[in-house]
């Protein structure tokens, strides 16, 4: 039953809405664009010998600023457009420089002055201030000012174009940029002061003797692996072994609802990170809106949500490392340039916020309050929310969790009368296995990464994919207690 119905949802979502986006990437569904034979149209711009380039958020790597062409929408217009969503650079469309089979590439010149940081990135360019920009933490994680000759072909998306690409770049027309050192005055006035303590915070730990100011600056950083959510295969295998399915559902039920709120409010105020005003304080990678944050919200809402079965965890030494591992967290998003104090304190306020109503379920005790959260119509009337979601704003974000929704809405079927806990053994081998799989979605994501639709793909499925292993094996080790119960 549950294959049957995983099948289903799986073509209907590739009816929906991967095999149109595919078709239209093929061109084998789209209108014909009578003005153009190309499927997309990029813009080289050169300034100060250096060309930008954006960094990409499905295939992860660096591409030219330009995107598909508008069925009826000349070439020129597309460039321009694309340009500006990704860049956030207004520019003014030349001659043509050179093609491939399915892209045109144009000489672009920028309407005004082009600025740039004077920070340097780890590959030599020149960050640009993007955040501005439409496609900011939808499509793309950054823009740069680069040399090419900086720039290895496999970092491009497209390596066997980049040599002629650098050949059509030498053609473009040169232009001056402007450097700054940052641009603090452009933040919220609340936040100009935390950018100050972050610039003093990061400057203290420089300042300490080099084997101590080493130590703490790796201990700072190794915090952010608790916002990532590879978390998840440790603590689902460790929570089932431990606590039992029902806990599982209440923390699966608690990390949805808080990333759905957050992903929701920071469309609405679009608030971005520390890093952007300033590139140097960035220390690791992250991207896109920042208030409120969810990876506090997240980790407030499970571990409040643990603190009710801290027994079960270890009592009240769980207590201390649930609290000490909030404070790194948040520490090390501070330090590393990744959220503000006010994001993180709203987020945790949200964490909570959402916690303290599923415990207030838990409490009464009744039979529907003890089996709510494992509901499928619960689940479904989320897939809900989290399509209206994926509609209205057209982001991978939302699409991915509009998946694994429906994933677990299809678990919340299949494991109703599956066992209850794992053994430690089960548990350990789960945890191995689920690293596994996702340890080769990594590597099919790097082996498509110059397909925008097939990168999309795969980045989708990588989390319902890792749901629906840990899900088949509970069932295997079910079916196999089941055997071995039997009488002769």
């Amino acid at each position: 039953m549950f294959q049957r119905r995983l099948l289903e949802v799986i073509a209907a979502f590739w009816l929906l809405y991967l095999l149109p986006a595919y078709a239209q990437e093929q061109g084998n569904i789209a209108a014909p664009n009578m003005a153009s034979p190309y499927k997309g149209a990029l813009c080289l711009i050169k300034a100060d010998n250096k060309i930008v380039l954006v960094k990409e958020i499905i295939t992860k790597q660096l591409s030219i600023p330009g995107g598909t062409i508008k069925p009826g929408e000349p070439p020129q217009l597309a460039a321009q457009r694309e340009t500006w969503e990704e860049t956030g650079i207004v520019v003014t469309v030349g001659e043509e420089l050179g093609h491939t089979d399915k892209a045109i590439f144009f000489d672009c010149v920028s309407s005004s002055e082009i600025i740039a940081y004077q920070h340097q990135n780890s590959m030599g360019g020149y960050e640009l201030p993007v955040w501005f920009a439409p496609d900011y933490g939808v499509e793309v994680s950054s823009a740069m000012l680069i040399d090419p000759s900086y720039v290895n072909s496999e970092q491009y998306r497209y390596p066997k174009e980049w040599d002629s690409t650098i050949e059509m770049f030498q053609r473009a027309t040169d232009q001056p940029i402007r450097i700054v050192a940052d641009l603090i005055q452009a933040a919220p006035s609340f936040h100009q002061s935390e950018l100050k303590w972050i610039q003093a915070f990061q400057l203290w730990v420089n300042k300490l003797p080099q084997q101590w100011g080493s130590f703490i600056h790796n201990l700072l950083l190794s915090g952010n692996l608790f916002a990532s959510p590879v978390c998840g295969i440790i603590l689902f295998p460790l929570l089932y072994w431990r606590c039992g399915k029902s806990v599982c559902y209440k923390v699966s039920f608690a990390i949805s609802i808080s990333s759905l709120i957050c992903l929701f409010a920071q469309q609405g105020f679009t608030f971005p990170r520390p890093h952007v005003y300033l590139p140097s304080l960035q220390l690791v990678s992250s991207y896109g809106k920042g208030f409120p944050s969810l990876p506090v919200a997240v980790w407030s809402s499970i571990g409040i949500l643990l603190m009710t079965e801290k027994e079960r965890l270890g009592g009240h030494w769980f207590g201390v490392a649930y609290w000490l591992s909030a404070v790194w967290l948040i520490l090390s998003k501070f330090y590393s340039g990744s959220a503000f104090l006010t994001d993180m304190a709203v987020g945790a306020f949200l964490g909570l916020l959402i916690t303290w109503n599923i415990i207030r379920f838990d409490i009464k005790r009744t039979e529907k309050a003890r089996t709510i959260m494992g509901s499928r119509r619960v689940w479904w009337g989320i897939s809900l929310v989290a399509a209206i979601f994926a509609y209205y704003w057209q982001l991978p974000v939302f699409s991915a969790w509009l998946v694994v929704l429906i994933v677990m809405s299809l678990v919340t079927t299949t494991l109703k009368n599956q066992r209850e806990h794992l053994t430690l053994f089960q548990g350990l081998l789960f945890t191995l296995i689920l690293a596994a799989v996702y340890m080769v979605i990594s590597y099919l994501a790097a082996q498509v990464s110059s397909s925008g639709i097939l990168s999309l793909v795969v980045e989708i499925s990588r989390y319902p994919t890792i749901i629906i292993v840990f899900v088949a094996m509970i069932k295997l080790t079910s079916s196999a207690t089941t055997e071995t119960k039997k009488p002769s």
